[in-house]
């Protein structure tokens, strides 16, 4: 690989440098989280720095090897992005359309709308009142 890049003496590095402190502010959002799928987009930021260390490997070394392990090292986090969001689908309340509720929480309302010993129905507006 002959790629001359100008002013590679300072700017690989320099982008090294600022990977590293990326690395640092992202551990922060891995380790304090403070839900889950927050520390889910911290590991993808991450392996997409890593994808992006790969790649300034590769110009710092001129091995043009590394920017095929750079490709597959963002298939792969493609993939596991891919996995998160299967796995936290049905968390938020954005992932019901048009208000519909899950069958849980269905079962729920439709448990709590019911009259219980002691309650009472308001006529005109058709409420249960719990005593």
């Amino acid at each position: 690989m002959n790629v001359a890049l100008a002013g590679a003496s300072w700017v690989l590095p320099l982008t090294g440098g600022i990977l590293m402190i990326s690395i640092c502010v992202i551990m922060g959002r891995l380790l304090l989280g403070p839900s889950r799928p927050d520390r889910a987009v911290a590991v993808d930021a991450l392996t997409m720095i890593g994808v992006a260390g790969v790649a300034v490997l590769a110009m710092m070394r001129e091995q043009a090897v590394l920017l095929d392990v750079a490709i597959v090292l963002a298939i792969v986090s493609f993939l596991g992005s891919v996995a998160f969001a299967l796995l936290f689908k049905g968390t938020h309340s954005s992932d019901n359309p048009h208000g519909q509720l899950s069958h849980g929480s269905r079962d729920r309302v439709l448990k709590d709308s019911l009259p219980r010993e002691g309650s009472t129905i308001d006529e005109q507006s058709l409420e249960v009142k719990h005593d």
